[in-house]
């Protein structure tokens, strides 16, 4: 079963937050810089945490990631440019 998640992240070094931003990239939708949304399984999510946490320093980034449950979904506003398809890519497991 999948389900929604937001993921936000705050990276300092340049080269881990490309490292970071192509991590998501790979599982979900960018909605603003550091900001993506993906529909996930149980394991493609461990499976994106784990890659995330090879190339983090916690001591200075930072990294949450937000279940949208279904009752959350419902309540969600917003206004402009709508929900688009996630990408074909954004459902393969690596």
């Amino acid at each position: 079963m999948r389900s929604l998640y937001c993921i936000v992240y705050d990276i300092r070094n340049a080269a881990r937050l490309r490292k970071v931003t192509k991590i998501a990239e790979n599982y979900g939708l960018r909605r603003q810089k550091s900001v993506f949304e993906a529909e996930l399984s149980v394991s493609e999510l461990a499976q994106m945490k784990r890659q995330m946490l090879a190339v983090i320093a916690p001591e200075e980034d930072g990294i949450k990631i937000f279940h949208l449950c279904e009752a959350c979904e419902a309540r969600r506003t917003g206004t402009g440019s709508g929900r688009p398809e996630l990408p074909d890519r954004a459902w393969h497991i690596f």
